[in-house]
C-alpha cells in the first residue's frame, strides 16, 4: 500500500510537472513564432515611422502638430496599425529627398503616404497602395474667374519654396513662361494671406495643403480640378521587411473597408480628391 501511494504520488507529481512544462513550451513557442521584424521593432522602441513634408514647413493634413499631441491622416492610420502589432509607435519627419534612403539604411522600418519610389529604389522596398491621391493643383480665391490652366496666362502665381508644387510648376515650362511673375513665400499661410490680400491670383500648391487651408478658412478658396501632376500615396517597406509589409497591407485593407481612411480624409481634407476619390488599397507585396 506504501508503494503504491507514493507511486500514485510521484505518477501526479510528473502530471504536475509535464503540464507546468507545455505551459513553458507553449509560451515559448508562441515568442518564438512572433515574426523576427516585429521582435525588433518591439526590441528598438517601437514603429518607427517615416513621413515626407510636401514642402519644408507644411506636414498638415498628414500630421498636424498640437498641445495634446499629434493628429492627422498619417499619424491616426499608423496609430492604429501599431495597435494591432501591438507596439509603440513614434514619427520621423522627412524631406521628400531623403526619405527613401532613411528607409533603406534602416533610420525608419516604414515610410507612411508617401509617393511610390523612383526607379531605382523599386527593386528595394515593397509598398502598399493607401487608396490616397497626392495632386499638384492651381488654388485661387473663391470668387475668382480663373477655372482653367489656361486662364493662368498673364497672372501672378504664388508658390511655397521648396515643395512639390514648386518642383511641378517649373517641370510644366509652358504654363512658368506664361505666367506675369512667380512670387514665393515660406510658409502655407503667408501663401494663402497673398491670395487673399490680392497680392497673387493663384497658386500652384500641393492639393492635401490646399485642402486643409480651405478647411480652415472656411470655403476661401476654390482649385482648379484639372492637376499638374499626379501620384498616388504609398506605405514603404525594405523589401527584406516582406511580412511586415504583409501585416500592414492585411490590416490597411481593413481599416478601408472599416471607413476609417476616407472618414480622416473628409475631417482633415475634406473635398478634392483625398477624400472624394479613394481608390481601393492595393498590395503589392
Amino acid at each position: 500500500m506504501k508503494t503504491t501511494t507514493v507511486c500514485a504520488s510521484i505518477s501526479r507529481s510528473r502530471q504536475i510537472w509535464t503540464l507546468l512544462l507545455a505551459a513553458v513550451l507553449m509560451i515559448t513557442c508562441t515568442s518564438c513564432g512572433t515574426d523576427p521584424v516585429i521582435r525588433r521593432i518591439r526590441q528598438n522602441g517601437g514603429l518607427k515611422v517615416g513621413y515626407s513634408s510636401c514642402a519644408p514647413s507644411e506636414d498638415a493634413p498628414f500630421v498636424i502638430a498640437g498641445d495634446s499631441g499629434s493628429s492627422g491622416i498619417t499619424v491616426e492610420s499608423a496609430a492604429e496599425i501599431a495597435q494591432w502589432i501591438d507596439t509603440d509607435i513614434s514619427f520621423v519627419r522627412l524631406s521628400s529627398e531623403e526619405a527613401y534612403t532613411s528607409l533603406l539604411n534602416g533610420s525608419v522600418d516604414c515610410l507612411w503616404n508617401v509617393p511610390s519610389p523612383a526607379k531605382e529604389n523599386v527593386s528595394s522596398v515593397r509598398t502598399v497602395e493607401t487608396g490616397i491621391y497626392y495632386r499638384q493643383v492651381v488654388m485661387t480665391p473663391a470668387e475668382s474667374d480663373i477655372t482653367r490652366l489656361a486662364d493662368v496666362r498673364g497672372k501672378t502665381m504664388a508658390v511655397v519654396s521648396g515643395s512639390d508644387a514648386q518642383a511641378e510648376l517649373h517641370n510644366a515650362s509652358v504654363m512658368e513662361g506664361s505666367l506675369k511673375e512667380i512670387k514665393i513665400y515660406d510658409t502655407m499661410t503667408q501663401l494663402t494671406d497673398a491670395l487673399t490680400s490680392g497680392e497673387v491670383h493663384c497658386a500652384v500648391v500641393d492639393e492635401p495643403q490646399a485642402l486643409y487651408a480651405a478647411a480652415q478658412n472656411d470655403g476661401a478658396f476654390q482649385w482648379i480640378d484639372t492637376p499638374l501632376a499626379e501620384h498616388s500615396l504609398v506605405i514603404a517597406t525594405r523589401a527584406e521587411d516582406a511580412d511586415l509589409c504583409a501585416l500592414i497591407a492585411e490590416k490597411y485593407v481593413k481599416l478601408s473597408q472599416s471607413g476609417k481612411i476616407e472618414a480622416l480624409c473628409r475631417q482633415y481634407a475634406p473635398g478634392g480628391s483625398l477624400g472624394a476619390s479613394m481608390q481601393a488599397p492595393s498590395s503589392e507585396i
